[in-house]
């Protein structure tokens, strides 16, 4: 290639133009070095900047009493100045070595910029890329993502200055400057929205899975733990910029009345609480407790505080000293979570692993992102930090699924203890009835039956008329025929010789011929035994439910059957009467019932209407009854 004049000219201006960008604003950045990987630039430390207590104008800047001020940005890919109350201008300079001119995509990510304006050097004048910022509507930007981005070029073979005019007044300040080449930027853009979207839609599964549980187990828990996870979803697309472009938060009142560490303390109140009702063997009005519930509180007021403030906008000092109070008390508040967890652990709690192992992976992440502020993943996410909050959330959510599975056995071990203990006691009322009832029926039999048969026979010595005699005699007659009745309905005579069965048949067949109520009795062959007291605890079962088909039915016809299966016993009673109103349904003799049934773990079912009633009572063996038991308390 030939030497052309026009060609030597060409790069000595650049070259001149290079050299002097080297001594005036420091090194220049090479655009060219996009074509290659990673395609991005970050030059931090090849800005620099100018900060002012108000507003200065592109003319001031330009002056040389202003160039003098600029300073040297560090050379981190981020940036935090925090809350200073300093406005700021930065320039750069950028070189295209190609005979093309060079696209590109400029981003700087600041999070609280209220307006930013690019200037470009054109020659002798200087081009306003335009004004972006929280103040104009999304729509409105230059390149559609939810950092601040601009669009530019530069000429093939030249130099071009560049000014950033950035207010981010009352914010927290965050900068960072990158260069992307245009596919590259599409690229992380498309994986950005991807990736949140998973992020998002994991956190809201977690959020609507706890409000589930909150209406299924009524344990407030849930509803608190939801509550954090829907704030730590808040506050990290606060903090990526998306709530203005998916939350309609596009103004900048929206913007302001949405503190991002507003929702932070908020979120992390949150936390405490939901620690507070997890750990449950921290004792009331102890240290811990009370660690735990004024950081809760200082939390939650200086999140309520900082939003407030932050949508006020007062003195600068005023913003700081909130800001540090949120931000303290979430350190302290990480301290005292740490500090919960472990005792709980140390008192044997072992839910409380689950707890502080998700703390650890979200203390990890935040650890990372303080010691490694200037990491790319701030600008570049998911961050470590959020990925930890991530990991956080569903680690505590299976922390509390596994809390409810852990209280519902140990609530049906307590059940189960509870429903020994009350068998225990009925079995000692109906042992003690049992015994009472045996004592009156030999009283009856022996002394009352005696002392009838000894009036009868003294009464024969007496010279008394005939018909009154008569009389006599039919009437002691009858009262010993009611006292062995009686005796023998409190207890059968040879109950301990005969079986249930036979003894149920010889009792029905005898009310069929002496009572106005036609009884049937079918029994099936036993496959399995009971012992004496459970049979008799049966019979009484019987006895009080035909006492009450006598009372009430007002039926003619009833039949009794007992049909013996592999596990079971099943009664059935039936009646043709009248039936029976949910008042009788709750009385004395049913209770009885329902008692007795319940004292040998079988199940009672009534069916009644008009047209009769019909009494399912079904009674285990022995052997099932008991291993059912067993697999209770397991």
């Amino acid at each position: 290639m030939s030497l052309t004049p026009k060609y030597v000219l060409t790069t000595f201006y650049l070259f001149f133009a290079c050299l002097l960008c080297s001594f005036t604003f420091g090194q220049h950045i090479d655009l060219s070095k996009l074509d290659k990987d990673p395609g991005y630039i970050f030059f931090n430390g090849k800005a620099e900047n100018l900060k002012s207590t108000s507003i200065i104008s592109l003319d001031s800047v330009l002056k040389p009493v202003s160039q003098e001020r600029f300073e040297q940005i560090p050379d981190k890919a981020v940036i935090f100045h925090g809350y200073d109350p300093y406005y700021y201008w930065y320039r750069f300079s950028v070189i295209n070595t190609d005979s093309v001119p060079k696209k590109a995509i400029m981003l700087f990510g600041g999070k609280g910029v209220r307006t930013a304006e690019l200037w470009q050097q054109n020659g002798d004048k200087w081009c306003s890329l335009g004004k972006t910022g929280y103040k104009y509507p999304f729509d409105s930007r230059f390149y559609v993502y939810t950092s601040y981005c601009y669009p530019v070029t530069i000429p093939p073979h030249s130099v071009s200055m560049f000014y950033l005019d950035v207010d981010e007044s009352h914010a927290y300040k965050v900068v960072n400057l990158a260069f992307f080449e245009p596919h590259k930027m599409e690229k992380i853009k498309t994986s950005f929205y991807y990736v949140f979207g998973i992020f998002a839609g994991v956190l809201l599964l977690f959020a609507l899975l706890n409000i589930y549980l909150f209406f299924s187990v009524r344990e407030s828990i849930h509803i608190w733990y939801s509550l954090y996870v829907l704030f730590s979803l808040m506050f990290i697309i606060k903090h990526e910029g998306l709530d203005v472009q998916f939350l309609a938060l596009d103004s900048e009142l929206s913007y302001r009345a949405t503190s991002m560490a507003g929702i932070a303390a908020i979120t992390s109140g949150f936390l405490v609480h939901v620690v507070q009702l997890f750990l449950t063997n921290i004792p009331k009005k102890s240290f811990l407790s009370w660690a735990l519930f004024i950081t809760k509180w200082s939390l939650w007021l200086s999140g309520i505080c900082f939003c407030i403030v932050f949508l006020v906008q007062p003195a600068n000092s005023v913003e700081s000293f909130v800001f540090e109070w949120a931000n303290k008390t979430t350190l302290a508040a990480i301290f005292v979570i740490l500090g919960a967890c472990s005792y709980s652990i140390a008192k044997g709690y072992k839910p409380a692993w689950i707890l502080l192992s998700g703390q650890l992976v979200f203390l990890i992440g935040g650890l990372f992102r303080t010691l490694f502020i200037g990491d790319l993943t701030q600008v570049i996410p998911p961050a470590p930090f959020q990925i930890g909050l991530l990991v956080e959330v569903v680690i505590i959510s299976f922390g509390l699924m596994y809390r409810y599975n852990l209280f519902k056995k140990e609530k049906e071990r307590l059940a189960g203890q509870l429903k020994d203990q009350q068998l225990k006691v009925s079995g000692q009322i109906l042992a003690t009835q049992e015994n009472e009832r045996k004592r009156i029926a030999e009283d009856l039999h022996d002394e009352l039956g005696g002392n009838l048969a000894a009036i009868k026979m003294a009464l024969q010595s007496f010279e008394l008329p005939h018909q009154q005699n008569a009389t006599l005699k039919e009437l002691i007659d009858n009262a010993s025929n009611n006292a062995r009745d009686i005796a023998h309905n409190l207890m059968p005579p040879d109950f301990e010789k005969t079986g249930l069965r036979d003894m149920l048949k010889a009792y029905y067949q005898r009310q069929a011929t002496e009572k106005n109520i036609r009884f049937q009795f079918y029994a099936s062959d036993p496959v399995a035994s009971f012992d004496k007291e459970d049979e008799l605890m049966m019979y009484r079962i019987l006895m009080e439910l035909t006492n009450n088909i006598y009372k009430h039915s007002m039926a003619t016809e009833a039949t009794i059957q007992l049909v013996y299966y592999d596990s079971y016993l099943e009664m059935m009673i039936e009646d043709n009467g009248k039936g029976f109103s949910t008042p009788q349904a709750n009385g004395i003799g049913l209770k009885n019932i329902r008692s007795r049934v319940d004292y040998l773990g079988g199940s009672l079912n009534i069916d009644t209407g008009k047209k009769g009633t019909t009494i399912i009572i079904k009674i285990p063996y022995k052997k099932y009854y008991d291993s059912g038991k067993d697999n209770n308390r397991r």
